[in-house]
């Protein structure tokens, strides 16, 4: 794909970045999980924009004009909302990732106040304010809100590039450094990275390409706003991992 050589650049700094070798222990994990969780909550904000442009979920309903797009899409949310973690067994990955905070001891309090601000009506931006959490890591949920108020094609572009290409590389370095260190309890958390090393590298990956050729076809506009989209969507990651580091080094 023609996209992933002109976004390598920030990709390649992305995915060597030096956060991969500093969870190594659990209170590094701890940290790492407490801002974590918000790019874990807002990766759904991509995901059901898409859901919201490409499908109906309106009334009255109308038939989706993409029908394979619409398909596409509703896959993807089908696994992230309702994942069958074990047989007859269903969870958001948003709330297995809660449970493997609780394993670990991370501080899952911000991301439940956050909800919890969002659910009472208050704006992204306010209910983000005084969380103590990195400002990077604000930084990078107010640009992924942004982006998904993007044309269809950049939303899409993020969704790919700034997400489920680059997650099943980035999750297999910390599961590598994590089955070398001894004696931290976060079965859940590897559970979690392999899910999505699983699920994103065979099957949402591929589907996210096919969904970005449907939408940009051969419109040239389209491929170049998807390219600097993705482009700035890497960039904003690198910076909450450099936000993320800097705590753990506290």
């Amino acid at each position: 794909m023609q996209l992933l050589k002109q976004t390598s650049t920030p990709r390649t700094a992305l995915l060597t970045h030096s956060i991969y070798q500093q969870v190594n222990d659990l209170k590094s994990l701890q940290v790492f999980m407490k801002s974590h969780v918000f790019a874990v909550w807002d990766f759904m904000t991509l995901l059901k924009t898409l859901q919201r442009q490409l499908t109906c979920i309106e009334l009255p309903w109308i038939p989706p004009i993409d029908i394979h797009s619409a398909r596409l899409v509703n896959e993807i949310v089908l696994v992230e909302e309702t994942d069958e973690i074990t047989p007859g067994y269903y969870l958001s990955h948003f709330h297995l990732y809660l449970a493997a905070m609780e394993e670990v001891g991370a501080d899952s309090q911000p991301i439940r106040d956050f909800i919890t601000a969002i659910q009472q009506g208050f704006p992204a931006n306010e209910a983000l304010a005084n969380l103590p959490i990195p400002e990077s890591t604000k930084t990078f949920v107010m640009n992924t809100l942004k982006s998904a108020n993007g044309l269809t094609h950049e939303v899409a572009a993020v969704f790919l590039l700034g997400r489920e290409d680059v997650i099943p590389k980035m999750f297999q370095q910390i599961l590598t450094k994590l089955e070398d260190a001894q004696g931290i309890p976060c079965n859940s958390f590897r559970l979690y990275l392999e899910r999505h090393t699983h699920i994103d590298e065979e099957q949402h990956a591929p589907m996210g390409k096919k969904l970005l050729r449907n939408i940009c076809g051969n419109d040239s506009l389209k491929w170049m706003q998807a390219v600097n989209a993705a482009n700035n969507a890497l960039k904003v990651r690198h910076c909450l991992w450099d936000g993320i580091n800097q705590s753990i080094q506290q």
